[in-house]
């Protein structure tokens, strides 16, 4: 998930739109947590788009999708660290030294709450709520059975025991 900060409302309404037709995670109305946070602004013939102390200078004129690209590439390369591995949230994509295992939508998007929520955790009907956000009816069988599925191809493709504990309807990741 990304924060996009800007000045110009009218620059961030279309960077923001822009990146939710691409459905690229960015931060919800409902949390304030994010891995990476993007600094837009517009500086004569240039955008300008700047993360910590990284910045990519995009000539302007462009189309959407060449824009897009370039902010892609500039993002999806950012990785998170859970223990020796590096988790790739816009890859979808878990690796170490060696070995890599790539996710489904809805493992990575499982990824990215636990990630989020390590703190404290995520209610687990809050999280199937963002994950099926369509769904009708609330079955904690369908999430159990996919944090099955993760545990185990995670365990299978790299050797590591993924971790969590679900107390009163928290599911929590456990890091050691």
């Amino acid at each position: 998930m990304i924060d996009i900060k800007c000045d110009d409302d009218f620059l961030k309404k279309n960077i923001v739109s822009l990146i939710e037709q691409k459905k690229f995670y960015l931060k919800n109305d409902y949390s304030n947590k994010f891995f990476f946070q993007l600094e837009f602004y517009h500086k004569e013939n240039f955008l300008y788009c700047l993360m910590k102390d990284e910045q990519i200078k995009i000539n302007i004129p462009k189309n959407f999708h060449e824009i897009f690209e370039k902010i892609y590439d500039f993002v999806s390369n950012k990785s998170i660290y859970l223990n020796s591995f590096k988790f790739y949230p816009f890859k979808q994509l878990m690796i170490n030294e060696e070995k890599n295992t790539q996710f489904s939508d809805i493992q990575n998007k499982i990824m990215i709450h636990l990630l989020l929520n390590l703190d404290k955790g995520i209610e687990k009907i809050v999280l199937i709520k963002n994950i099926w956000p369509k769904d009708k009816e609330i079955f904690l069988n369908k999430l159990d059975t996919h944090l099955t599925n993760l545990k185990n191809q995670i365990f299978r493709e790299l050797g590591f025991d993924l971790k969590f504990s679900s107390k009163s309807g928290i599911l929590k990741l456990i890091i050691n």
